[in-house]
């Protein structure tokens, strides 16, 4: 018997695990799908295109495709677009993040997706959110404003097809990390 085995075993086990950071990022085959298909669409209206009317409505085409490429080449950028923690939520708005303690947010709702076509949506409601919204640039302020009008939160993240939870129970991991420090309620 050695002296390290004749020791008492010390087990440490914690009551609760830890809950980890909760993200939505965007879904990238979904995007990457979309811009090659766009770009191939737009390639062969482009080589179809003359100087006739119908030609030139080919080429009008041909850069309605091109651009809705590029939108979707740069989602495949963006990378994480909300991370929840332990300490609060943080939400990319165009190219800004937005982040806020749990202790300043009125609560936090989560519509949840009801079918496969269907977006889900995040919206952090805030107890006072002038201070934050008014240091935010103009661009940025004009998709919270619409944000607000079409959700009825300036802060508000879509999930679904496009963007994909790190959990698919959304409202479980949120309340796990907010800890009883605001309501996250699911909306109906």
């Amino acid at each position: 018997m050695t002296a390290a085995s004749a020791a008492p075993r010390q087990e440490h086990f914690d009551a609760e695990p830890e809950p980890t950071p909760f993200t939505v990022r965007s879904s990238q085959r979904v995007h990457g799908g979309i811009a090659a298909g766009a770009a191939l669409v737009a390639i062969g209206f482009a080589a179809s295109g003359s100087g006739s009317p119908t030609g030139i409505l080919r080429w009008i085409v041909a850069l309605a495709f091109a651009a809705l490429a590029v939108v979707c080449a740069r989602a495949l950028t963006v990378g994480d677009m909300l991370v929840a923690d332990q300490t609060g939520i943080r939400l990319r708005i165009g190219n800004e993040w937005v982040g806020t303690r749990w202790e300043d947010i009125e609560e936090v709702t989560v519509l949840q997706r009801r079918h496969p076509l269907d977006d889900g949506r995040i919206a952090v409601h805030l107890q006072d959110p002038g201070p934050v919204l008014g240091a935010l640039p103009s661009s940025t302020r004009k998709t919270t404003d619409a944000n607000r009008r079409l959700t009825g939160s300036s802060l508000a993240i879509p999930f679904g097809l496009t963007a994909r939870p790190s959990n698919g129970e959304v409202v479980q991991a949120l309340h796990m990390l907010a800890d009883a420090r605001c309501p996250v309620r699911e909306q109906l």
